[in-house]
């Protein structure tokens, strides 16, 4: 089984330089729910022995992450931010799986049918490292990922240079897979970026190429794989997020009028039947009975439910 021979981290150590508020963007809220809590939430469905590393503004992240999960979570405190690398590297004494799946912690919409596709073409390829892809938007913070006679690389956005063609259109998502025996041998042989002084886990696909050991990737659609860096990424998410929550609740027999006016949160209820006027608001915590016709509704603590049969 899965959970049997794959373990989690999640890097969430950063310092959310790009949202210009000096506050962590991980505790920003997605139709009512803390951003990195779309993350641990996902590994906790899948069972996974997941692991979190923290650094900028630790104990508030380690607080909400430890005030919706029930079962426990490991952290680890990066006290150097000093990349992906070598974050990765402070949790090698947590290694107990057989493979090791590291993500990105700004990363709400990744769904569990993209890790357990990378899961099973690292699997079947018997890859040392497996990692997603996406084509790529047109947006420059993404690193690049490289094909040619040498093999596959991938080159971090800070470090790319050349101009985007056809033979660059794909970007690395930031997730990956990696065998733990790989990774035991080679995470503390990552040399530092001549660019940033950071070192990078993306330096990995190389050092399996330069092994001649297999590298493996696996595409997924880029509105998947989203990260959020800025208040504009966060918006966009947002966007993607309130979508599938409507598309839920209509085939659940609810009725939009104007859905892209609407604004609902994860943590509602609806009964069949209800119609859904222009510039409604279903916040945290709304509860709406069958039938129900109403242009705003407020969270049932603060407002009396109202009916009608």
């Amino acid at each position: 089984m899965l959970q049997n021979n794959l373990q989690a981290i999640v890097l969430a150590a950063g310092k959310s330089t790009r949202f210009n508020t000096d506050k962590t963007k991980l505790i920003e809220k997605i139709c009512g729910q803390e951003m990195i809590l779309f993350t641990t939430k996902l590994l906790e469905k899948m069972k996974l022995d997941t692991t979190i590393i923290v650094g900028h503004q630790k104990e508030i992240v380690k607080t909400v992450i430890s005030a919706n999960h029930q079962s426990s979570i490991n952290f680890i405190h990066q006290k150097e931010l000093l990349g992906t690398g070598h974050a990765v590297a402070c949790t090698k004494d947590l290694w107990n799986k057989q493979d090791i799946l590291i993500l990105n912690g700004d990363m709400p919409i990744v769904t569990k049918e993209i890790i357990d596709n990378v899961y099973k073409a690292h699997k079947e390829s018997d890859a040392a490292i497996s990692f997603v892809i996406s084509h790529h938007p047109g947006n420059h913070a993404y690193g690049r990922v490289i094909e040619d006679k040498s093999g596959i690389k991938i080159v971090e956005a800070k470090d790319f240079k050349h101009k985007i063609g056809e033979d660059h259109c794909w970007i690395n998502a930031g997730i990956y897979i990696a065998k733990k025996d790989f990774l035991q041998d080679c995470i503390h042989n990552i040399e530092k970026s001549s660019v940033t002084n950071e070192f990078y886990i993306t330096s990995l696909i190389q050092m399996a190429n330069d092994q001649n050991l297999k590298v493996t990737t696996s595409k997924a659609p880029f509105d998947r794989i989203r990260g959020v860096n800025t208040f504009e990424e966060l918006w966009a998410a947002e966007q993607i997020k309130r979508a599938d929550l409507i598309k839920y609740w209509m085939r659940q027999g609810v009725r939009f009028h104007v859905a892209q006016n609407i604004h609902i949160d994860i943590d509602v209820q609806i009964g069949a039947g209800t119609q859904i006027g222009c510039g409604v608001h279903l916040l945290s915590g709304t509860k709406v009975a069958k039938t129900a016709q109403y242009g705003i509704f407020l969270p049932w603590k603060t407002r009396p439910l109202k009916t009608t049969s």
